[in-house]
């Protein structure tokens, strides 16, 4: 009886077990189900082609994308899926059913494009998951705190989008993040203080933002921290010490905000690679101390800052330094012997625009780009196999742009003249020097045999000047074509008169701008004037060009840097956040901020080209805007070298694509037509009609006669009738605003010798109420040349210290805020290397000596 029992027993788990197993299965078969149903509902939401998500396979063995473990989905990928006609169309964050798949632990979207909200819902249904990855999806609105219910989260990256709004402080409570990404948005405020218990965080990145206020010291506290950015923010004050004791830091780049202060010793980040702090306001001499212990360092950035003393030695050996860039500072001294023993592993290295000093003797044979412009050495001898060197505007070469007084000092120091008129002579006669030689002409219109002068300070003809192939980087049709899709229309930016801009994203994840040239149709050889112009200059108020296709016969294409705002034109109006479609236009801070931003382009084309380049085309539409609203200049297919014997009167009004030509077809626009356009952008500037001199000509010739009328300088009433009714002002800035009305007004002047040259625009947009205060000639209507000279370089009110004009480039610590409201921000009077001298008389100059 016992053992029948027992017998039952045994038969009644095996048949319990069997069960199990097979309401397992019925179970695994369910939620299967339920998940496909989810993924057919995200293929349908989401436009999905057939062809990468097909209803009659199996998703976890042939869908795109899809990563399933035991059956069940754990892993979606959106990058790269093809969309349907309708779901290219129809783009938006539709993505409610993954819901569903409750083992998701990872969900990629990065390229794909999302538009609209992160859904709050995410935080409290998406709790297994890991990893969260939408970068570059149109993703829109602010980030929801319930994000910070997601505890399993390790990596969370949203850069590359349009989020706003603050920081949300729930993310500090993400105790297993190791990467955060929240670059390249439009993020304000302070960073909240929860973040730094992120102990565990490996890589954070915070660039190019609106963010503010001070880097606290509790960064510190991200002791497993290896790659740290802040860069393109408003963070002001000191650098905290304690973010130098992050021993297991690589990378660090606090970069273009509004730092000052001296800098903390850096000698416990052994493990540090590159270090980038330009574009800030830090000061004080590094101790020679400072880098020795720093072997691992490849790349250190210390441009546009107010470093002074010598440079420690300490760099010139450091084992595997290659990039070198301490540009635009105050650093003295003398270089070490760069002899052909010399062991440094720099390869690129600019060193400009500063004080060195001495007699230069240097084999750079092992460098590959070198720039000592604008200090003081003697002389030069250099070596052979040379790639690319810049020398320009030191004391003794013409085009410097030092004080007198400095040189003066300098040279009394050295015993090498005897005062300052042996050294008037000698740059008089420099410049009797240069103005024999044949002028070059950029484009090479004005004479088939003209020479251009080169990065490397080079001459040679024309047409075999460019090597074009090697003009930035070559693309392939193939990779240009993958980045827009096709060049499809969602991508168009805008039918330009030169090409169609499209935008882009390579596979690395770099957004950019595709000028895409019909030749044939066109007719249009504009492309090769922007391959020999970038090939000759660079600024950083230039559009960043990066390469170009010539593989086609019948279209070529150049690349840029892709810049979220966009040119004047479309970014001067904007859609307010939380309203129905109103539009806020850009505040008075951001509008001379471009100004000014502007008139350093033009002012660098003009006084630091030789010879003086003309950009030709120059309007709202030609203006481009980075995410911080900082000016850089597009549209170079007209540029060229000012003609040496320009024409006393030219139409201003005419067609915008052929300006001032004559029946030669030889371009006659002169550096004042660019005066005269950048008048009328000033005036649209502050009557808040951008675009309106780009107009039918008969149109803008009347509204710009119109809006002079009210410009006066002794009535300052009359200007409000024209003003911009969305700009409000307070009281302290009503004179800028009408400092700036009276400079457009002297830059639209009928006689061009009259108007004045921009390096007298750009100091005067440095401190606009100074025109109202001081006069000058900008209240007069028959001011020449020589009064503008005699109003800069004369008046003790505009003269500038000299060392305030060292930097040779200041980046604005603040983003431009785009809202009316008249909230005050800080911002800088960005400088270039401040040309004390005036310049030199040219035929221009004794023109107008001649008409007073």
């Amino acid at each position: 009886m016992g053992a029948q029992r027992l017998l039952m027993l045994l038969v009644a788990n095996v048949l319990f077990i069997a069960c199990s197993q097979q309401l397992q299965l019925l179970a695994l078969k369910s939620e299967a189900a339920i998940e496909r149903l989810a993924l057919l509902d995200l293929r349908s939401s989401l436009g999905i082609r057939a062809a990468d998500w097909h209803k009659k396979s199996d998703p976890c063995k042939s869908w795109v994308g899809v990563e399933c473990q035991s059956g069940r989905v754990t892993g979606l990928r959106l990058h790269g899926l093809r969309r349907s006609k309708w779901g290219r169309l129809n783009p938006r964050f539709s993505v409610d059913s993954i819901v569903n798949l409750t083992m998701l632990s990872s969900f990629n979207s990065s390229g794909f494009l999302l538009p609209g909200s992160i859904p709050s819902w995410f935080g409290y249904r998406l709790s297994a998951l890991q990893v969260l990855d939408l970068c570059s999806s149109s993703v829109s609105g602010s980030i929801p705190e319930s994000l910070g219910n997601m505890m399993s989260l390790s990596v969370l990256k949203l850069s590359d989008n349009a989020i706003s709004g603050t920081i949300p402080a729930t993310l500090g409570q993400l105790s297993s993040l190791a990467v955060l990404d929240l670059s390249s948005n439009l993020l304000t405020g302070l960073v909240p203080p929860e973040l730094y218990f992120l102990r565990n965080l490996v890589s954070l990145d915070l660039s190019t933002n609106r963010l503010n206020g001070m880097i606290s010291s509790g960064m510190g506290n991200f002791s497993e921290i290896k790659y740290l950015n802040l860069s393109d923010n408003g963070f002001s004050s000191v650098v905290p010490a304690e973010l130098f004791f992050l021993f297991k830091m690589v990378e660090l780049d606090l970069s273009s905000n509004s730092l000052s202060g001296t800098l903390p010793e850096v000698r416990h980040l052994v493990n540090l690679q590159k270090m980038n702090l330009g574009s800030n306001y830090l000061e004080g001499s590094l101790s020679k101390e400072t880098f020795f212990s720093l072997v691992q360092l490849e790349s250190l950035v210390l441009r546009n800052n107010r470093f002074h003393g010598a440079l420690p030695n300490v760099l010139w050996i450091l084992p595997k330094l290659h990039f070198l860039d301490v540009s635009g500072n105050q650093f003295t001294g003398r270089l070490p012997d760069l002899g052909s023993n010399f062991n440094a592993t720099i390869k690129v290295f600019n060193l400009s625009w500063n004080l060195f000093y001495g007699t230069l003797a240097v084999q750079l044979v092992k460098f590959g780009s070198v720039d000592l412009s604008g200090n003081y050495f003697e002389g030069v001898s250099l070596g052979s196999n040379l790639t690319k060197i810049q020398l320009m505007r030191n004391c003794l070469q013409m085009g410097n742009q030092r004080s007198l007084e400095e040189c003066r000092s300098f040279y009394a120091d050295q015993g090498v003249f005897g005062g300052v008129l042996l050294l008037v002579v000698l740059v008089v006669i420099m410049w009797v020097i240069q103005r024999s030689c044949r002028h070059v002409e950029v484009n090479g219109a004005t004479n088939a045999n003209a020479k251009h002068v080169s990065k490397d300070g080079t001459s040679a003809s024309t047409m075999a000047s460019v090597d074009v192939p090697h003009v930035g980087k070559s693309f392939t049709y193939e990779q240009l074509a993958q980045s827009t899709s096709n060049f499809n229309e969602k991508f168009l930016i805008k039918n330009g008169h030169s090409g169609d801009l499209y935008r882009g994203r390579m596979d690395s994840g770099t957004h950019i701008t595709v000028k895409k040239v019909d030749v044939h149709v066109l007719n249009n050889e504009s492309y090769v004037s922007e391959l020999k112009f970038f090939d000759t200059v660079s600024h950083p108020r230039l559009v960043p060009f990066l390469g170009h296709c010539l593989d086609q016969d019948n279209q070529k294409f150049l690349v840029y840097k892709y810049l979220p705002n966009g040119d004047l034109a479309k970014s001067f109006n904007r859609k307010t956040s939380g309203t129905d479609g109103d539009l806020q236009s850009l505040d008075w801070i951001t509008r001379l901020k471009i100004a000014t931003g502007v008139a350093e382009g033009l002012s660098y084309l003009h006084h630091e080209c030789n010879p003086p380049l003309v950009h030709g085309d120059l309007k709202a539409t030609s203006i481009i805007l980075d995410d911080n609203f900082e000016v850089r200049l597009g549209s170079f297919g007209e540029v060229h070298a000012q003609p040496e014997s320009p024409p006393t009167s030219i139409p201003e009004f005419t067609n915008p694509r052929t300006p001032g030509q004559c029946l030669s077809g030889l371009s006659l626009t002169t550096c004042a037509h660019d005066v005269y356009c950048f008048g009328k952008i000033m005036l649209e500037l502050v009557t808040g009609k951008v675009g309106m001199s780009d107009s039918d000509e008969t149109i803008a010739k009347e509204w710009l006669e119109q809006m002079l009328s009210y410009i006066s300088i002794s009535d300052k009433e009359k200007l409000s009738k024209i003003l911009d009714p969305s700009l409000m002002v307070d009281d302290d800035l009503q004179e800028e605003v009408w400092g700036m009305a009276l400079i457009a007004r002297s830059c639209l002047r009928p006689n061009p010798s009259k108007r004045p040259l921009m390096k007298h625009i750009l100091r005067a947009l440095e401190n606009p109420w100074k025109v109202v205060r001081d006069g000058g000639p900008w209240l007069r209507t028959t001011s020449s040349r020589k009064s503008w000279a005699a109003a800069f370089f004369s008046s003790s009110s505009w003269r500038q210290n000299s060392s305030e004009g060292n930097a040779a480039f200041r980046r604005s610590g603040t983003s431009g805020s785009h809202s009316s409201s008249g909230q005050e921000r800080q911002t800088s009077r960005k400088k270039l290397s401040s040309e004390i001298f005036p310049e030199p008389a040219d035929a221009w100059f004794l023109e107008s000596q001649n008409q007073d």
